[in-house]
């Protein structure tokens, strides 16, 4: 196949809270990078699958004039969906198969090549879109998510990548937690960006933290909703916003510093919408920079769900051809 200058490759991932349709140049020049956030009633903590199913569709069908818009000007030799949430046999969810399915359709209609890949491999690669780790063939990559806090052991193959669960949260993940405190303070959901902007503007220190359970590189963190509950009504939202977030950095801290050391790494990627936190990403990296230890955060648009990493992934299997 000839690879002209104005051939593109387009990604698609529809997860379980956004739409997201994304496409760039044989050289990663990004042409697109579109998103949709479902909808989620007020005071609601979540949605059922089935829920989201019906607005990804309808999400997809507005964003497909994006595509038109596209088809104008660029050629698509390549299309790359998130298939399912991990790279591993088991891995499924409804909400996934919407993308698969429009890709596939988008696939057939410009007679080019279909590839899939997962969710959770889709956020690594937007990450280190605008990161230069000194190793990408091994690294520690944390997926901090609405429905995922776990700390990966990455190896890279010569298709994709090994990815190994070392360390994370046993019970709920941080987007979970911060989602369920953030609606009883009565925001909106997703609550991440206010629970954020709060934590930043306060400035009263926290004199005694909450307590953690942290061992081996993994997290309790279901006791630390029932100890924000009990003071909920103490402090101002700004208090609390803080004390939240301060204790999931102490949490994620304590992991990383031993699994880092186990595992002899320096470097950490963060990817998942929770890494897009300045409060987090701030105080994590002032602490591991006391440990030696190398962080990588990205922009906002490409840590939270975002289809990047999918076109990126496909540019990479086209190349392998």
């Amino acid at each position: 196949m000839a690879l002209k200058k104005n051939n593109i490759i387009i990604g698609f991932d529809t997860s379980c809270y956004t739409t997201s349709i994304a496409a760039i140049s044989l050289d990663k020049e990004v042409i697109l990078n579109k998103k949709i956030l479902l909808k989620v009633k007020k005071d609601s903590k979540g949605l059922r699958q089935s829920e989201a199913v019906f607005q990804h569709v309808n999400n997809l069908g507005e964003l497909g004039n994006s595509i038109n818009e596209t088809l104008k000007k660029y050629n698509i030799i390549g299309v790359c969906a998130s298939s399912k949430p991990r790279p591993l046999d088991n891995s499924y969810m409804p909400v996934f198969t919407v993308g698969c399915n429009f890709a596939k359709l988008i696939s057939s209609i410009n007679n080019c090549s279909y590839f899939e890949t997962s969710h959770q491999e889709n956020h690594i690669e937007a990450s280190l879109f605008r990161n230069e780790l000194k190793n990408k063939k091994r690294f520690l990559a944390v997926h901090m998510s609405g429905g995922t806090t776990e700390i990966l052991l990455v190896n890279k193959k010569l298709e994709g990548y090994d990815i190994e669960i070392v360390g994370g949260s046993l019970d709920v993940s941080f987007g979970q937690l911060v989602d369920r405190i953030g609606v009883n303070l009565g925001y909106d959901f997703p609550c991440g960006k206010y629970i954020d902007e709060d934590a930043i503007k306060c400035d009263i220190k926290i004199k005694e933290g909450l307590k953690t359970s942290v061992k081996e590189g993994y997290m309790n963190l279901s006791g630390i909703e029932n100890q924000i509950n009990k003071v909920l009504n103490d402090y101002s939202k700004e208090y609390i916003s803080k004390l939240l977030l301060d204790t999931l950095v102490r949490c994620m801290y304590k992991s990383l510093s031993y699994i880092c050391k186990k595992y002899e790494i320096d470097e950490v990627l963060f990817a998942g919408g929770v890494s897009a936190s300045k409060y987090i990403s701030k105080e994590l990296k002032n602490k591991l920079k006391k440990d030696r230890v190398i962080t990588y955060f990205t922009e906002n648009k490409y840590a939270t769900d975002n289809a990047l990493g999918c076109a990126i992934i496909g540019l990479n299997q086209m190349k392998n051809y």
